[in-house]
């Protein structure tokens, strides 16, 4: 009968199922990890755990496992260059944006949704060079590309090639044509507002070849789009449409029809962006939390820093809820070489496997090998630790075990030891890791056994906590309605001027004009029947003006006093 023996470790050379163990204090700091500068990854010893060089760093935290006490924030308390962070919940900014902005950086929270409109500005279109058609070209489809991925093999090519050739066409006129305006939100409108898109864009085209041509690009592009039959023309409008339809909330759209910040200057000097987020709103965000991420290295991986000396700011991208993103195509496939462009990534997720299912298995195994650390936090899914254990690998133990004879006599005794494999660390025991606790997996050292910061318990972080900086208010959605205001009067303005070029009757200068209540605002019609529906509800007129339909009604019945005036004196209008 045997009895169970007992497990000790195996001493000697003879390792025959591996001597797994965790890093010593030499090999942490050989391996680069207790540097001055650079990213936090922890604590050991008491000491932080500082990942200095270019590599990125990749984050597994299962939900409420810490990964905001004890990554983002102590990072955001310390990183000096610039930054671009995914903020869920928007805390981020309210516990670092202080100490950031102290320190010299630019802040700016991007936060499109908030009530009171109180967000920085971010127009994708703004990067895009105009001077000349080739850039102009070249840009729209870098962009398109973004709006537009390939989605696996599941479905057909032809309609994201469709559309991102009906994108790059409409944006190219509109590009093209300087009193619309170059956003996003215009190239949704154009797309969406003729029940026959083909007449609509062949009438421009005509139109257009006549006065002020187009560029060849621009018709080229446009006759490609418009080559297909009417129902494919529809189907390829709906595709665009569903792919932009965030663009639909006005707020969207005017958060993102000018920039008060420049992407391209990141490496230059130091800025931090908020990408604020509340959870509710995530998932219709991310197709332009997407484009942004894309857009921002797209931009910062043209020039190396040793070609532009002034290129001297590292830019760290704090990808909370990775997975969330979606596809970011361009920093998946680039996250092998942007590092050598000042860029380093700190990807998190709540599991390898929320990486599988975005990208697939090669993908993600690419993408994960290619962060210089890995940071692991107490694992809650069995699977999960025991992938983690396996890793972690196994030592060599000696096994002993007794037995004793049968029968009569029962005195006789052996004893015998053999080599067993023990892994370092047991699914079981991972599981059970203290909250405090973590561990660091990274390339030519064992792994390392390390302390979580808890950034409210930490003297250093607890003094750079400080109030976030005011927000201006600014209502852009009453800018947006401002803008088509503008656009309404100015097409009215030409109407008028065509007319003064000729001379007017005595009957044109002294018909009086029609005001008629519209559904939200007010008609004028002109004598010849010339009519413009005028909204007035929700502008803006100054920052200290309190917006009403009395007031904003008196200051556009004045301009067309004046504009009527000179339309009587035969005056041009300004």
């Amino acid at each position: 009968m045997f009895g169970a023996g007992a497990l000790w470790k195996a001493r000697g050379s003879k390792a025959l199922h591996g001597t797994a163990r965790f890093a010593t204090e030499a090999e942490v700091r050989k391996a680069g990890l207790r540097e001055t500068t650079g990213i936090i990854v922890g604590k050991l010893r008491g000491k932080y755990l500082i990942f200095g060089g270019s590599e990125h760093v990749i984050v597994y935290a299962p939900t409420r496992g810490g990964k905001g006490v004890g990554v983002v924030i102590p990072n955001l308390l310390n990183w000096a260059d610039s930054a671009i962070v995914l903020d869920i919940k928007k805390e981020n900014w309210q516990l670092t944006a202080g100490f950031r902005k102290q320190a010299g950086q630019e802040v700016y929270l991007f936060d499109p949704f908030d009530p009171e409109g109180r967000t920085a500005r971010y127009n994708p279109l703004a990067y895009v060079k105009r001077d000349n058609p080739t850039d102009l070209y070249d840009d729209l489809q870098r962009i398109s590309g973004m709006l537009f991925p390939i989605e696996g093999r599941t479905v057909d090519p032809f309609w994201t090639e469709s559309a991102r050739t009906a994108f790059i066409a409409v944006a190219g006129y509109i590009a093209e044509t300087p009193e619309l305006p170059f956003t996003i939100g215009e190239v949704l409108r154009q797309i969406a507002a003729a029940p026959d898109i083909s007449k609509h864009f062949k009438g421009i085209l005509e139109k257009r070849s006549e006065d002020r041509p187009l560029s060849q690009q621009c018709r080229t592009a446009m006759n490609d789009f418009l080559a297909s039959s009417e129902n494919t023309l529809q189907s390829v409008r709906k595709s665009v449409s569903a792919k932009l339809g965030l663009w639909l909330n006005a707020r969207i759209d005017a958060a993102t029809s000018a920039n008060d910040f420049d992407l391209r200057e990141l490496r230059r000097r130091p800025i931090s962006i908020y990408l604020g987020v509340t959870p509710d709103n995530l998932d219709r965000m991310a197709p332009l939390l997407n484009l942004f991420f894309q857009q921002a290295v797209d931009l910062n991986t043209r020039v190396l820093p040793e070609q532009d000396k002034t290129l001297k700011r590292q830019l760290m991208l704090m990808m909370d809820e990775f997975r969330a993103l979606g596809n970011v195509e361009i920093i998946a496939k680039g996250v092998s070489y942007v590092a050598g462009f000042g860029i380093r990534i700190v990807t998190i997720v709540q599991s390898p496997s929320q990486i599988r299912e975005v990208y697939g298995p090669d993908a993600a195994l690419n993408y994960m090998t290619n962060h210089g650390v890995e940071v692991v936090f107490t694992p809650k899914e069995h699977t999960i630790a025991t992938e983690l254990s396996e890793r972690f690998g196994y030592d060599t133990v000696a096994g002993r075990s007794r037995s004793r004879g049968l029968g009569f006599s029962r005195s006789s005794k052996t004893e015998t030891t053999s080599d067993q494999r023990r892994a370092l660390m047991l699914p079981q025991e991972l599981v059970l890791t203290p909250f405090e606790e973590e561990y660091l997996l990274k390339g030519g050292i064992p792994p390392v056994k390390a302390n979580k910061i808890l950034y409210w318990n930490d003297p250093v972080f607890k003094k750079r906590l400080l109030p976030p900086p005011s927000l201006t208010t600014k209502n852009q959605v009453s800018d947006a309605r401002i803008d088509v205001l503008e656009r309404q009067v100015e097409t009215l303005r030409k109407a008028l001027n065509e007319r003064i070029a000729r001379e007017p009757t005595i009957e044109e200068i002294t018909a009086p004009v029609q005001v008629a209540d519209g559904e939200d605002g007010l008609i004028w019609e002109m004598p010849d029947g010339t009519a413009v529906d005028l909204t007035f509800e929700g502008i803006d007129l100054s920052d200290d003006t309190t917006v009403n339909q009395q007031n904003a009604e008196t200051r556009v019945g004045a301009f067309f006093s004046e504009l009527l005036d000179g339309r009587s004196e035969g005056r041009s209008i300004e």
